[in-house]
């Protein structure tokens, strides 16, 4: 059986991300869910920096790595449009 980390990278970062974005919209904040969800997002980074490492085939394989950069400039801009919120008006 041929492993594919490019479909383990996919699957476990969207895995990843709706449980730390989930956790915002449920009623019920739990730490350790915040902290699995973001192992499962970083196993599934692993699992795609692997997959760029064996040249597989696909566009699969990207979705992790990009992820990783533009979930770091989404929370940035949401910090600067908070931060412009108290500006003078």
């Amino acid at each position: 059986m041929k492993k594919r980390f490019s479909q383990y990278s996919l699957w476990l970062s969207l895995l990843g991300i709706v449980m730390g974005v989930g956790q915002y919209f449920t009623p019920i904040y739990s730490s350790n869910i915040l902290y699995i969800g973001i192992f499962i997002y970083l196993m599934g980074f692993l699992c795609g920096v692997i997959a760029f490492g064996k040249h597989e085939k696909g566009l699969m394989k990207y979705f992790s790595l990009t992820s990783f950069v533009v979930i770091p400039l989404l929370i940035m801009l949401g910090m600067l449009i908070f931060a412009m919120n108290f500006g003078e008006s």
